[in-house]
């Protein structure tokens, strides 16, 4: 029987007969793979979407995310999910081993990930640390690797963007964010961000955001914004978590319908004691963060098929939101 969640023959045309992807192990850097193994990738991801992520899609929906005491709790049915989907490996899949990763070629990380948007509700949450863990790996300091990336890529701690603001949306460059500099070459932000997708969640023990930011004194408009690393919780130096940030989830917002999807609206420095890193140099942040920008725009495109394909998938196993509101 034909897979609810994609065309499998379509797939394979599209790697193996239009792309010829198989020839990629011909560079030395994919040595180690092969047509067998690609194979063998997607058919462990059909394996893991048709059997933990397609069965959470409607109970996700229609239990939503929930903010209990600053706190968000995300649909119960997730926890065993994320849990499988970090042993499996399916984070950071295109990262080199180095790196924590498995080094498999874009294309067929694409391939796989494809497999997964049809619940993109949960599948938001990895995605997202994912890629603040890719602006890391690019822009940050050796010792911001150190501390931050090999928990992302595992999934023990989370990650996030947050650009959009009540008065800064399309236009970005009229954002109010500000990084007050301090003596220790250490920042604290003050300002609120929008539509923050997984700007929290109770799958992890930590959340790694990228925050844009004016640092006071730098010009307005596009060219004065700074990009920050503003974890949920510090981490000290033997890589235990310390105190608690200064920012505060305020509501869970409605977007796309897509309930089961922790959409954020956070309040930084309401106490003057948001801790921020600089990611990168100084008044880079836009160029930096169209980094995850594009990654981003990849995955909406994703989304949108998925989301076409959705209307092949049973009743049984959509609602009406998930399937009528993304």
């Amino acid at each position: 029987m034909a897979s609810l969640i994609l065309d499998e023959r379509d797939q394979q045309f599209v790697l193996h007969e239009m792309l010829e992807v198989e020839k990629i192990c011909e560079n030395p850097r994919f040595a180690d793979f092969s047509k067998e193994t690609f194979n063998m990738i997607l058919t462990e991801a059909q394996k893991m979407a048709e059997e933990e992520i397609l069965p959470i899609l409607v109970e996700g929906d229609r239990e939503g995310c929930k903010l209990v005491d600053g706190q968000v709790h995300v649909p119960k049915c997730y926890q065993r999910a994320y849990k499988l989907f970090c042993e499996g490996g399916w984070i950071g899949m295109s990262f080199s081993p180095e790196e924590g990763g498995q080094g498999i070629p874009e294309s067929v990380k694409y391939a796989a990930i494809e497999w997964f948007y049809h619940n993109f509700a949960f599948i938001a949450y990895p995605f997202a640390a994912e890629g603040a863990a890719h602006l890391i790996l690019t822009y940050g300091t050796q010792e911001q690797k150190k501390k931050y990336m090999e928990k992302m890529i595992r999934g023990v701690w989370g990650g996030t963007m947050a650009l959009t603001e009540p008065n800064a949306g399309s236009d970005v460059g009229n954002l109010s964010t500000k990084a007050i500099r301090q003596s220790d070459g250490t920042y604290k932000l003050q300002g609120t961000k929008i539509f923050i997708t997984a700007g929290d969640h109770d799958l992890v023990e930590n959340v790694i955001q990228p925050v844009l930011a004016r640092i006071e004194g730098d010009p307005a408009g596009t060219k004065g914004i700074s990009l920050f690393i503003v974890p949920k919780y510090l981490v000290n130096e033997d890589g235990s978590l310390g105190r608690r940030n200064d920012y505060e989830i305020a509501k869970i917002e409605e977007k796309m319908g897509i309930h089961g999807s922790a959409t954020c609206l956070m309040n930084f420095g309401d106490n003057n004691n948001c801790y921020a890193e600089l990611l990168g140099e100084e008044r880079q942040g836009m160029k930096i963060m169209f980094q995850m920008m594009n990654e981003a725009r990849l995955a909406v495109g994703m989304q949108g098929l998925a989301s076409a394909w959705n209307s092949r998938i049973p009743r049984r196993h959509v609602s009406p939101s998930s399937s009528t509101r993304m």
